[in-house]
């Protein structure tokens, strides 16, 4: 939907983007364009500021754009930055993730027209069942506790699309379970999310006839993040720009790429910007961090990027921390002397600008504990978390957020909150029918205002008043309603969150009050004044003995850790790490050895 009026915040914003050639330029681009983003150069600001000027300018309804994100998060974030500059979600403007966009866009109008080999009605698998499946599949095949694992078929999945292809069958026993645990799904009438994207892949690449369609109905396509979304969005893509005529616009930076566990591959961003028919724009200028930790982020990723501080008076801290005792020394050390100085060292300074950033969620149970000793409240962001960022979890935070005084400031905006709610009702819904939900949904959220009260109530009484009833009728959301369920299970009485407050589950993807503790992955795409990254040793990051891909993406892993921190990163390590085995004192990470032994040399000659 264009926009009714230009917006002070869009106009004020689009000028602010000619001190920067690069987001100008981006900003600008009539054709497609691939947009190679470094840490902390606006990315964001400049896919907002595209997409507000396409629908403004560029489509008319009921045409549209369509904007695919990696998660559920980068799309949360994007649509609150398109509110405030007054573009709201409409039915043609989409933005979400990956498996969001083929379930909606193309499996569910499209899928029973060509002839899918795909149950419908469709109905995704939760995550119970689909864990339950590939382990009955998996015991079958190989015996109970056999050595192949979950996160390595669901790679082989989304990576090999060509089934009965030479790359196939390398892998065979993979190739055998994934049949197995797919003849599996569709006995029971069931779809994964891999299965999501794997079928809209099918569908455009041989189909030829969808292609017009969807390029009448979201004439420009824009994906963020494209650096971590994989071999079957890549195909996606290219198909609908390069034959079906849709104007792409895609961002993300190679450097970045560390999800190649999952399939993903920072290459085939470099393959569009490297194509003749593609602008290609760089984004170089860094507005996040002092210019000292931009020079050492390079120096840690060993290759030069050009990339500058938009603030180079700044002064930075870069800490080399050996500490004793292990993991759990260096989170005694970061709660008890790190926090306080970096609270102390700058006026207003909030824990909320503070991360602890570790490799997997068992380093999280050290660092976590270490907090909850020292009376800190946290927010914890791994897979430890116990419920997953869906979209109707995202939907009932931002609720939360709005009922405990966010509705006085707009932030979020009520409406988005409605569009969003409206937006969960699959099969298409009347005019008269969207003013009666959005009617009972903003009497239902009125009533729950609080400035003070505990998030259990609150999410029992939307349950009961809304959601039940929707995920009744929807079994699309059957695995979004599992997570749902977790976060009701955790909020009871003596559940992990028995105690949190309305306010604080509004903020749970980011809070003031809140320290913050995230796997290295998770952080990606965060920012905060205060970086504290723990177990730098060798053994932990990087894993010992990595084949040559793995060790890249583990130094790019260290990189993106630097790079969140604006003004402080502390890196801690203790020369040893604890194993089933026993104490190995194997040395810190070689990656600070490499970059302590770099910056000498470059402030040596300085």
């Amino acid at each position: 939907m264009p926009l009714r009026s230009i917006s002070a915040a869009y106009l004020a914003q689009a000028g602010e983007l000619a001190g920067n050639p690069g987001q100008q330029a981006a900003y600008d681009s009539t054709g497609h364009c691939i947009v190679l983003a470094g840490p902390g150069s606006g990315k964001t600001k400049t896919l907002v500021l595209k997409l507000a000027r396409i629908m403004a300018e560029d489509v008319r309804a009921p045409r549209g754009a369509a904007c695919i994100t990696y998660s559920q998060e980068c799309a949360r974030e994007l649509t609150r930055r398109l509110e405030r500059l007054g573009l709201r979600e409409a039915p043609n403007l989409f933005i979400g993730t990956v498996h969001g966009f083929c379930l909606r866009h193309l499996l569910m109008p499209y899928g029973r027209l060509a002839d899918l080999r795909v149950p419908l009605p469709l109905t995704v698998a939760t995550q119970r069942q689909s864990d339950q499946l590939l382990k009955r599949v998996g015991d079958r095949l190989f015996g109970v506790g056999h050595p192949n694992k979950p996160i390595d078929l669901g790679r082989h999945r989304r990576s090999v699309l060509d089934r009965g292809s030479v790359a196939w069958r390398e892998e065979e026993e993979l190739a055998a379970w994934a049949e197995g645990y797919e003849t599996e799904l569709r006995r029971a009438g069931l779809v994964d999310f891999d299965d999501l994207v794997i079928f809209g892949q099918r569908l455009v690449s041989e189909h030829d006839w969808v292609l017009p369609l969807l390029q009448a109905k979201f004439p420009v396509l824009a994906v963020d993040e494209y650096q971590d979304l994989g071999v079957a969005l890549h195909r996606i893509v290219k198909r609908v720009a390069f034959d079906g005529g849709i104007r792409l616009f895609a961002v993300g930076d190679p450097d970045q790429s560390i999800y190649g566990f999952t399939g993903a591959d920072g290459a085939l961003l470099q393959e569009l910007a490297e194509r003749d028919d593609v602008e290609r724009v760089q984004l170089q200028l860094n507005y996040r961090s002092a210019s000292r930790i931009v020079s050492a982020s390079e120096m840690a990723l060993g290759e030069a990027r050009g990339y500058q501080s938009h603030d180079l008076d700044r002064q930075a801290v870069i800490a080399f921390v050996e500490c004793d005792d292990g993991l759990a020394g260096q989170a005694a050390h970061a709660v008890a002397e790190i926090i306080p100085a970096a609270l102390a060292a700058k006026p207003g300074r909030s824990l909320g600008d503070i991360a602890i950033l570790y490799r997997d969620f068992r380093a999280g149970d050290i660092v976590a504990e270490a907090a909850t000793a020292a009376g800190l409240d946290f927010v914890r962001v791994d897979n430890a978390a116990p419920y997953r960022k869906v979209a109707l979890t995202s939907w009932i935070e931002d609720c939360a957020g709005w009922c405990a005084g966010g509705w006085r400031e707009a932030r979020p905006q009520l409406r988005g909150l409605l569009d969003r709610w409206l937006g969960f009702h699959r099969a298409r819904i009347s005019d008269e029918q969207a003013r009666v939900e959005a009617q009972r949904l903003t009497q239902l959220l009125w009533s729950l205002r609080t400035d003070d009260g505990l998030a259990r109530d609150f999410v029992a009484a939307l349950k009961a008043g809304m959601l039940d009833a929707l995920m009744a009728a929807e079994q699309s959301l059957s695995d979004q309603r599992e997570q749902v369920g977790r976060m009701v299970a955790a909020l009871a009485i003596g559940g992990s969150l028995a105690d949190l407050d309305l306010a604080s589950l509004g903020g749970r993807d980011g809070s003031p009050l809140h320290l913050n503790l995230l796997t290295l992955h998770s952080a990606k795409g965060c920012e905060y004044d205060v970086v504290i990254m723990v177990g730098l040793d060798l053994g932990s990051l990087p894993w010992r003995n990595e084949l040559p891909a793995a060790r890249r993406e583990s130094r790019r892993l260290f990189y993106v850790g630097l790079t969140r921190a604006r003004d402080e990163i502390h890196m801690l390590y203790s020369g040893f790490v604890d194993t089933p085995r026993g104490r190995m004192h194997w040395g810190r990470s070689p990656f600070l050895d490499e970059l302590e032994e770099r910056m000498q040399e470059a402030e040596g000659d300085e």
